[in-house]
C-alpha cells in the first residue's frame, strides 16, 4: 500500500508537530502503509513541493542565495509573508480562494506544470494521507495547500484521500467556502476534538479519534526522578533548567495567539506579573516551557528576569512529556503540551490560543476551568491563582481522574488509521502487528 504523506511536521521546532507526526508515521507503517513520498510542513510553507521541478521554481535554492545579500530583519519579515501567502514568485500556484481553483488546477495539470515529479508520484500511489494537525484555520498557505492538494488528488487522479488527526476552525469565509467543496470528497475524515466534528457535520461524515500525540506517556515519578534530578540533566544548550523534579513544580507555557500580538513587551510584562503572583502563593518551582520557536524569545527574557529554569524548544519530546506529565499543573495555551500534561494526570489551566482548541481539549476531559487571555495576563493573575489553588486542593483525586481519562482516550488514537486497515484488508496486504 503506497502512501503519499502530506504535512509531516518533524521538520518543525514545535513540540506538538514532532509529537503528533512520529506516532502517526509509525501507525501508517503498522497498518501496511509504505510511505513513498513525504511533503513536510516546511515544503508547504515554502511551496517547494517538487524536487523534480525546473531550476528556479524550487524555493530552497532561492532562499540559500538570497540569505547572502538580504539583512536578517528583512528575511524575518519575508518568512512571515511566506507563511501567510506562499513563496512562489509570479502567479501563485496555491489558490487563495475557491474562485482561484480552476486557474490553479489548469496551471498544475498543464504542459508546463511546476510539479512534474509530484504528479507522477500521485499517479503511482494507492492512498494520500493528509495530516491536518492544527493547520486547518485562517488563510495561511498551509491550510490552503492541504485542501488544494486534497482536491487535486481526489478529483483529477481519483485516488483515495483521507484527512486525519486534525482540528478544523472554519471561521474565515474563504476557508469555509473551500471546505464546503473539498471536505465532501474525502474518503475518511478524522477530527481530534468533538468541537471540530460538530462544526463540520454538514460538510462530511467525520468521526473522532484522539490526537496521535497521546501515544507518548510520561515515565512514573518513582522511576524517573532518580535519573532526572541529576545536575544539568535538562540543560539543552543554550538554555538551562536547574530544578529537582522530586520536589513540587508547575509549568508555564506560551500560546499560538502570540502570532497576533503587536507588542512582545506587553506579553513579557503580563507573564511577569503572573509569575510574581504565582511565586507569592506557590512554594514549588516554576518552570518555563517553550514548545514553539515563537515562544522562545519571550520566555528567555522571563527566564533571565526571574532566574527560572527554561525547558527550551530543542528539548526531546519524550523529556518534555516526562516534565509536563509529572508537574503539579500546566498553565498554557498550547494543545500538545496540554496533552503531555494530561497524559500524566497534570491539571491544565488553559490560556487562549488562535483557535478554540484549548477549550475543546479541556471540555473533553470533563474538567473545564475557565480559559484566560494569554495577551492580557496582567489583569487575570488572581483569577489564575484561585484556579490553581482549586486544582491543587483536589490533589490526587483530580490527577487520577485525568490520568484515567487520558489512558482511555489514548487507545482511540489508532482510529486515525482505521481506513488504512480496511484498505489493506481489501487489497490483501499484510501489516505488522501493533506494538
Amino acid at each position: 500500500m503506497k502512501v503519499l504523506f502530506i504535512n509531516d511536521s518533524t521538520t518543525s521546532s514545535n513540540w506538538g508537530g514532532r509529537a503528533a507526526t512520529v506516532p502517526l508515521r509509525m501507525m501508517i507503517r503498522r497498518s501496511g502503509g509504505d510511505i513513498v513520498k513525504t511533503i513536510t510542513i516546511d515544503d508547504l510553507v515554502s511551496s517547494s513541493l517538487d524536487p523534480a521541478a525546473p531550476e528556479g521554481t524550487n524555493e530552497r535554492n532561492y532562499k540559500e542565495t538570497v540569505k547572502l545579500f538580504v539583512p536578517p530583519i528583512l528575511l524575518k519579515a519575508r518568512r512571515a509573508a511566506i507563511r501567510r501567502f506562499g513563496a512562489i514568485r509570479g502567479e501563485p500556484i496555491i489558490p487563495g480562494s475557491w474562485a482561484d481553483y480552476g486557474r490553479c488546477v489548469d496551471k498544475v495539470l498543464g504542459k508546463e506544470t511546476p510539479w512534474p515529479g509530484l504528479l507522477q508520484t500521485i499517479e503511482d500511489i494507492d492512498v494520500a494521507v493528509i495530516h491536518g494537525d492544527g493547520d486547518i484555520s485562517g488563510t495561511f498557505v498551509v491550510p490552503r495547500s492541504l485542501l488544494f492538494l486534497s482536491f487535486l488528488i481526489k478529483k483529477y487522479f481519483k485516488k483515495p484521500v483521507i484527512m486525519i488527526n486534525h482540528s478544523a476552525d472554519l471561521d474565515h469565509p474563504d476557508l469555509l467556502r473551500v471546505a464546503e467543496e473539498v471536505y465532501p470528497l474525502f474518503d475518511d475524515v478524522v477530527f481530534r476534538d468533538p468541537m471540530s466534528l460538530e462544526q463540520c457535520k454538514t460538510l462530511c461524515e467525520g468521526r473522532f479519534a484522539a490526537d496521535t500525540a497521546f501515544w507518548f506517556k510520561p515515565a512514573p515519578r518513582e522511576t524517573w526522578t532518580p535519573i532526572a534530578r541529576r545536575s544539568t540533566y535538562f540543560d539543552v544548550w543554550p538554555d538551562t533548567a536547574p530544578f529537582d523534579p522530586s520536589e513540587p513544580y508547575l509549568c508555564v507555557g506560551g500560546s499560538s495567539i502570540f502570532h497576533e500580538a503587536k507588542d512582545r513587551d506587553s506579553i513579557v510584562n503580563g507573564y511577569g506579573l503572573l509569575i510574581q503572583h504565582l511565586q507569592s502563593m506557590y512554594s514549588g518551582k516554576i518552570l518555563l516551557t517553550v514548545s514553539d520557536g515563537l515562544d522562545q524569545p519571550i520566555f528567555r527574557a522571563l527566564a533571565e528576569r526571574f532566574e527560572l529554569p527554561l525547558i527550551g524548544v530543542a528539548t526531546p519530546v519524550q523529556q518534555a512529556v516526562d516534565i509536563l506529565g509529572n508537574a503539579d499543573a500546566y498553565i498554557g495555551g498550547r494543545w500538545h503540551p496540554s496533552i503531555f500534561a494530561l497524559r500524566g494526570g497534570t491539571p491544565v489551566l488553559p490560556l487562549s490560543s488562535q483557535t478554540f482548541k484549548m477549550r475543546a481539549l479541556t471540555d473533553m476531559t470533563g474538567w473545564s476551568p475557565a480559559t484566560f487571555d494569554a495577551l492580557d495576563l496582567g489583569h487575570q493573575t488572581r483569577a489564575i491563582g484561585r484556579q490553581l489553588t482549586l486544582c491543587l486542593e483536589q490533589g490526587s483525586d483530580l490527577r487520577s481522574r485525568l490520568c484515567s481519562w487520558a489512558d482511555e482516550i489514548a487507545e482511540s488514537s489508532w482510529d486515525n488509521v482505521a481506513y488504512l486497515d480496511k484498505f489493506r484488508t481489501r487489497a490483501g496486504v499484510t501489516a505488522n502487528a501493533r506494538a
